[in-house]
C-alpha cells in the first residue's frame, strides 16, 4: 500500500483555493491541477509498505505527533520547484519553523522506512506543470502571488493523517486510514 503523512486543509481553505484553481484553468493544458479535495501538506512521504510496516508506522506515528505542539499555518506565499525554464511544480505555502520542526522529527523516526535526504518544506502542490513557456509560468505565478495576498489561508493544524494513494488513470485517490491528534491547540 503506497502511504504518506499529512495535515489536512480545512473545507474553508479548500473552497477558497476553488477560486484559485478557476483562475488557473485557461493553463490546465500546460499543468495539471490537483483536485481541491486532494490538497494537503505533505509531512511525510512512506511509498509503498506493507501491512506490518504499516502498523509500525502507526505505532511510531502517533507517539512521535503527540508530542508536538499544534500550529498555524498561514499560506502566505506562492512558487514553482524548478526553474522559469524548466518548471515542475507550482506551490502555496510558507516559510514555517513549527512545520520544518515538526516534519524533521517524523521524518527521522520514520527513517527506517523511507529515507528522505531533502529538507521538508512548508507547500502544497497546486498543480504539476507538463510543459509551458515562461511567459505564461511568470503569469501562473503572478495568479498565485495575487491570489494568496488578498486571501486570509490561515488555519490551525492541530492533526496529522496517515493516508493511503490509490493512483488510477484519473489520478491519485486518497484515504485517511489513521488520525493522530498533536497536544494542545492553536
Amino acid at each position: 500500500m503506497r502511504v504518506f503523512l499529512a495535515i489536512e486543509l480545512p473545507n474553508q481553505i479548500k473552497n477558497s483555493l476553488k477560486e484559485l484553481m478557476y483562475k488557473m484553468e485557461p493553463y490546465s493544458k500546460y499543468i495539471k491541477l490537483t483536485p481541491t479535495n486532494n490538497l494537503h501538506f505533505t509531512l511525510k512521504f512512506l511509498g509503498e509498505q506493507n501491512d506490518l510496516s504499516i502498523e509500525r508506522i502507526k505505532e511510531t506515528a502517533k507517539k512521535e505527533i503527540e508530542q508536538i505542539e499544534a500550529f498555524n499555518i498561514n499560506i502566505d506565499k506562492s512558487g514553482i520547484f524548478g526553474s522559469i525554464k524548466n518548471p515542475k511544480i507550482v506551490w502555496l505555502g510558507q516559510d514555517n519553523a513549527n512545520f520544518v520542526s515538526s516534519a524533521t522529527r517524523i521524518n527521522s523516526a520514520l527513517e527506517m522506512f523511507r529515507f528522505e535526504p531533502k529538507p521538508p518544506v512548508c507547500h502544497l502542490t497546486i498543480g504539476r506543470i507538463k510543459r509551458i513557456s515562461a511567459g505564461d509560468i511568470t503569469e501562473v505565478i503572478k495568479i498565485c502571488k495575487d491570489f494568496v495576498s488578498k486571501n486570509n489561508l490561515r488555519f490551525c493544524a492541530s492533526r496529522v493523517y496517515l493516508y493511503k494513494s490509490i493512483l488510477s488513470r484519473n489520478g491519485a485517490i486518497y484515504e485517511k486510514i489513521e488520525n493522530f491528534k498533536m497536544k494542545g491547540s492553536c
